[in-house]
């Protein structure tokens, strides 16, 4: 009896070791779980990080492509040079209306005009883009991103400015200069100048892991 008795409390203890075992089992699976999300979200966080600093990176060195380009229309500000097209310099006459620099809005049922940024239409599918004419300048490299340009001025067409050939302008400034300053006499004279036509300035950049921005200016002179 006393035998019977020993091995019924014994058996109880064993069972309980064995419950023991598998909670123990349950939680290291649960553990492993654990660290697998975390090393995880810490990857896709260092990767988010990551891509925002080359995205910022990317949208810096477009000032540089900027400058550039103004530089650029500066020095063919006088004369008629830039009312003629230089594509080779990345510069268009015209306004080139509904002109889509990123390619984004673009569609079977819109198609609108693109910019041939890489060589291939940026990928855009045949039949979902109005054409895709127009070639961009490539500038100097910033920290090894790639900066290139493309410049329209806002007029109708091609050719002179002219009561035919509109151009969006700035308003029109007017100024005045007088013989005897703080004198009633009349005198001296009175001129209108004329500003020249805005300029827009597409910079698009392009930087590691095929981060790309793009930023637009206007400009008058």
């Amino acid at each position: 009896m006393n035998r019977l008795s020993h091995l019924r409390r014994s058996t109880p203890r064993g069972s309980q070791r064995g419950i023991s075992l598998l909670f123990s089992l349950m939680a290291l699976v649960i553990l492993g779980f654990g660290a697998v999300a975390l090393t995880r979200s810490v990857d896709t966080g260092t990767l988010i990080l990551g891509n925002l600093a080359f995205k910022q990176d990317t949208i810096t060195s477009s000032s540089r492509g900027t400058e550039e380009a103004l530089v650029w229309l500066t020095a063919n500000a006088s004369g008629s040079t830039l009312n003629a097209n230089n594509i080779a310099r990345g510069y268009y006459a015209s306004s080139i209306d509904k002109l889509d620099p990123t390619g984004n809005h673009t569609s079977t049922t819109n198609k609108l005009p693109l910019v041939n940024w890489d060589g291939d239409c940026n990928g855009a599918t045949t039949g979902t883009y109005e054409n895709c004419d127009v070639l961009p300048f490539t500038g100097t490299q910033v920290n090894g991103n790639k900066v290139q340009w493309v410049i329209t001025r806002l007029c109708d067409q091609v050719g002179a400015p002219s009561g035919v050939n509109l151009c969006v302008r700035p308003a029109a400034t007017s100024t005045s200069t007088a013989l005897e300053r703080g004198e009633l006499n009349p005198g001296g004279r009175i001129s209108t100048g004329i500003a020249g036509p805005y300029y827009r300035v597409i910079v698009r950049v392009e930087g590691p892991r095929n981060t790309v921005s793009y930023t637009e200016s206007l400009v008058h002179f």
